[in-house]
């Protein structure tokens, strides 16, 4: 099995009318213990909004300098996870902190673009719908997906319920040394927290801390 933890981080909330200005990426081949990490940096169309800036401590000039096009940089994202024109790889677990309420909207867009083929519905796991489900006492209907319960569970209306990435690294005692809302931070916390909810152990100790500094294509030659 091959683990993809993935995020984004956009210009903003529209999936239908902005884009991926970064995105981090997490790839663990459970049998050779194979890690990938990949940080990517994307030219936006507009200059980003101050709130855009301060939310994730990207800026007009990091991206200017080190940015791609977004031509350039989703078909590394699918190449990463094993999707394709003609197909996609069987043995993938993309996982990710409210994909299916974010982040995979924008990476069906995407795909319906630039012609790829996505997996199937139960190739991915939701560490946001796990933790929100826990929180509010919800059980997996039985038959029900990874995918199908924290869809639901992710619809259910539930004010003052803090499920962020943010609030699951707290309950979950998983500490946070580098700043939330850039995607290859958001992707070693989600990964933690992944490991967490599955009592797995995918990565022992902290093979990232070397890499700490490293931002904007890293994994890449474009």
């Amino acid at each position: 099995m091959k683990y993809i933890i993935y995020d984004l981080e956009t210009t903003g909330l529209d999936h239908t009318k902005d884009q991926p200005i970064e995105i981090g990426i997490i790839k663990i081949d459970d049998i050779t213990k194979e890690i990938e990490e990949y940080d990517i940096f994307i030219k936006p169309q507009q200059p980003i909004s101050d709130e855009i800036k301060n939310l994730t401590g990207l800026t007009n000039e990091m991206l200017d300098e080190k940015g791609v096009d977004i031509n350039l940089a989703m078909p590394a994202l699918f190449k990463v996870m094993g999707i394709r024109n003609d197909g996609y790889d069987e043995d993938v677990k993309i996982i990710g902190h409210n994909i299916l309420g974010f982040d995979n909207l924008f990476l069906n867009r995407y795909a319906k673009e630039l012609r790829y083929q996505l997996p199937k519905s139960d190739h991915y796991f939701d560490t946001a719908g796990e933790f929100r489900a826990m929180l509010l006492g919800e059980e997996r209907h039985i038959g029900e997906t990874d995918h199908d319960f924290h869809k639901r569970i992710l619809s259910i209306f539930a004010k003052g319920v803090r499920y962020n990435l943010t609030a699951a690294c707290k309950h979950y005692g998983i500490d946070m040394p580098d700043a939330a809302h850039r995607a290859n931070h958001d992707c070693r916390y989600t990964l933690r927290v992944f490991e967490k909810q599955k009592n797995l152990i995918l990565v022992p100790g902290d093979p990232f801390a070397k890499n700490s500094g490293g931002e904007g294509q890293s994994g890449f030659n474009f």
